[in-house]
């Protein structure tokens, strides 16, 4: 039997479910609305992901030249994917059960239905006795039913919907990991300062290399124009470099050879990378060389306090520094994940 749309799909009412996790939001689902004067959370059918998901179901529907959903006849809601006791999950159920003639359900994949096995096949249950399949149009699978039971099919959906739970629960754990190692490493997020990726010669070791500039008359602002001379284009400015004393000063008085070293070590780790990635986000204004990167954002807040004050923080390893670059969305702050999901 082949998969996908069966031939009576044409004849059929449709109704759509569509869902999306509290915290998968955008910045602009989490947008709020005016109403009797105060501000309350914006419909599940305004938010954005939830209408460019029904939009994504209605356009497939009409590309295999199968019916279009009625506005009424289409279910929103956030929820997570695991609970049982989703309103508009159990509406529309009540409202298929309901329904006189065929119907079927559509999802854009199975885990829009559930993200949990058990769950899945519960609420699926009552709509295979009447004759309504869940209809993953994304995916071209069914759960079928008791006339047309599809196997394969229903092992398939099935198959999806394990798998979103088993990854929602590997991804939580990863997230608690994560936070216990950022913790182990010492590099919490956190605000430092730019290395300067793109500047001619890194500005710390110009200023190191010309230290007995300090000793002259005017020394300081001797110092400050060779450090924006030696660093330029998208160097230092001889403003910035008072900051840069006071912190060089600390750094050779709390470090050993070794431990300063090995600072350098990682800090023309990152300005590699970040010349790999193309960003520097810490950068003034128009030394920035692309939009922006989260990859190199998230380098940056995850080695942001080591970089500031090396005295106070375990050294980042190399091989947790590439995981950040890899896995760069499990290391974004708040705001960046709703920039980046907006996008």
């Amino acid at each position: 039997m082949a998969y996908g749309a069966a031939d009576d799909f044409k004849k059929a009412t449709m109704f759509a479910y569509t869902r999306i996790s509290t915290d998968k939001q955008t910045k602009e689902d989490k947008k709020e609305v005016m109403r009797d004067g105060k501000k309350v959370p914006r419909p599940a059918k305004q938010k954005t992901t939830l209408k460019r998901q029904f939009k994504e179901i209605q356009d497939l529907l009409k590309k295999e030249k199968l019916p279009q959903v009625k506005p009424e006849n289409w279910f929103a809601e956030v929820a997570s994917g695991t609970k049982k006791d989703r309103t508009q999950w159990k509406a529309l159920r009540e409202a298929v059960l309901k329904h006189q003639g065929k119907a079927v359900v559509v999802v854009k994949d199975p885990s829009r239905w559930a993200r949990n096995v058990d769950a899945a096949v519960d609420a699926w249950i009552p709509l295979k006795a009447r004759e309504t399949p869940v209809f993953a149009i994304g995916t071209g699978i069914q759960t079928g039913h008791d006339n047309d039971l599809r196997p394969s099919e229903s092992f398939f959906f099935l198959l999806n919907s394990g798998f979103a739970a088993q990854t929602s629960q590997v991804q939580k754990k990863k997230a608690e990991d994560a936070v216990v190692r950022q913790k182990e490493e010492g590099v919490l997020a956190g605000k430092g300062r730019s290395v300067y990726p793109f500047a001619r010669n890194d500005p710390l070791r110009v200023l190191q290399a010309n230290l007995a500039l300090l000793s002259d008359k005017g020394g300081l602002a001797k110092l400050g124009r060779l450090v924006e001379l030696e660093t330029m284009p998208n160097g230092m400015s001889r403003t910035a470099t008072r900051r840069l004393i006071d912190f060089n000063a600390k750094f050779l008085s709390e470090l050993n050879d070794k431990e300063q070293q090995e600072y350098f070590d990682v800090r023309d780790f990152i300005q590699e990378k970040l010349r790999e990635l193309n960003s520097d986000p810490w950068a003034t204004k128009g030394n920035n060389k692309g939009k922006t990167n989260f990859a190199a954002n998230a380098l940056y807040r995850m080695t942001g306090l080591y970089m500031k004050e090396p005295w106070n923080h375990k050294v980042p390893t190399f091989d947790f520094m590439n995981e950040v670059i890899r896995d760069f969305p499990t290391y974004l702050s708040d705001k960046d994940l709703d920039r980046r999901a907006k996008k």
